[in-house]
């Protein structure tokens, strides 16, 4: 065919097109949404049903739920596909065990089959919901979902430690406490012996990380940067750190309820009101310290106590936080062998700072 012969026939077929053979977009902020009937869904969620595909019998529809909000148990007629675009959620088949959904995963429940799904715990997640044959695919919907209510025994039980304490570990003790006073000359001594002892250069960090919300940035900042300072003299020796692997968080969004129940867990007793009163430090104690910085996985549970008990220590006027650390740590497993090994290693290094920490331990014992 030549030039001029297929320049006519490309003429006339984009004459011959159908007026409906173009691309149709639809912007977000044009969807008509609805809020999810509260019968048939627990929390807050909304869905939009999406323009329908020429010629297809299938429907869709784009659900976003909000933290927490799921469907109750329902079956489809014809069967439901879900493609989970946005956050974390969970699904569930009538006598299976709950899954974890993410972004990018695909869910096919078959037809008849009662199921339910919906947000994570702690994240928002959203999903675009295709209904086969959508004008034949009935839903059926059952009863609401009972969750088992989470048991913080239980969980608490599950992260505690029984082992004694390692060298490791003990290490951390020393890089806290000097880190807390200023005391940059101890401090570069203790973090070098933490390195020998196998501390990572991400849990290191970590370390100057998590002791900010008792000992504040400036403390925690000088310890980052007596850190820097150490690994560059170190490599400049043709020492190599190990660099370990940075934190991660599994899709939490819902810091606030995280942090409380996971505080709930730590000390024992039940904090959902607003403490001392103050809504802005319940927030951040809450929402940052035990939702984001717990969340944050290079460092256990266990370690992060040790941060805090030893900055607190080393700051020595705040007997009733020490109290509560030291607490913790017991609630965790270490018992009395092992926390008088920590108050030991802190008599070592200030021995007035070590009889005050010893004291408080002994009201903790009690």
């Amino acid at each position: 065919m030549n030039k001029i012969l297929f320049s006519t026939f490309l003429a006339i077929s984009f004459m011959t097109t159908p007026v409906f053979a173009q691309q149709i977009v639809t912007p977000y902020t044009q969807h008509q949404w609805v809020n999810a009937a509260k019968e048939h869904f627990s929390g807050e969620a909304r869905f939009t049903r999406l323009p329908a595909i020429p010629d297809s019998p299938n429907g869709s529809a784009i659900v976003e739920f909000e933290v927490g909000a799921m469907t109750d148990w329902h079956m489809h007629s014809q069967g439901q596909y879900l493609i989970v675009t946005e956050g974390e959620g969970r699904t569930q088949e009538w006598g299976k065990p709950i899954q974890i959904i993410k972004k990018g995963d695909v869910v096919w429940c078959p037809p008849n089959v009662k199921h339910w799904h919906g947000a994570g715990e702690h994240s928002k997640m959203t999903h675009i919901a295709i209904s086969p044959n959508a004008k034949e695919n009935k839903v059926t919907w059952l009863e609401k979902v009972e969750l088992p209510p989470v048991n913080s025994k239980a969980e608490l039980q599950k992260i505690s430690q029984t082992e004694p304490l390692s060298a490791k570990q003990l290490a951390i003790v020393p890089i806290a406490f000097y880190a807390a006073r200023g005391e940059l000359a101890s401090l570069k001594i203790a973090l070098e012996q933490g390195l020998e002892n196998g501390l990572t250069i991400s849990e290191l960090q970590e370390i100057f990380t998590h002791q900010y919300a008792y000992a504040g940035f400036p403390r925690a900042l000088n310890g980052l940067l007596a850190l820097q300072n150490l690994l560059k003299e170190r490599e400049e020796k043709g020492i190599q750190d190990t660099l370990g692997d940075a934190p991660t968080i599994d899709g939490i969004q819902d810091y606030y309820t995280q942090g409380t129940q996971t505080l709930n867990m730590l000390n024992g007793r039940d904090n959902s009101a607003v403490l001392w009163n103050n809504e802005g430090i319940d927030y951040a104690l809450k929402a940052h310290l035990f939702g984001y910085l717990f969340s944050r996985d290079n460092l256990s549970m266990v370690n992060r106590e040790l941060v805090t008990v030893s900055t607190l220590a080393g700051l020595e006027t705040v007997q009733n936080q020490l109290r509560s650390h030291l607490t913790i740590l017991k609630n965790l497993g270490l018992n009395e062998t092992e926390l008088q090994r920590v108050m030991a290693e802190i008599v070592k290094y200030n021995p007035s700072a070590g009889e005050r920490a010893k004291a408080v331990l002994r009201e903790v014992l009690k």
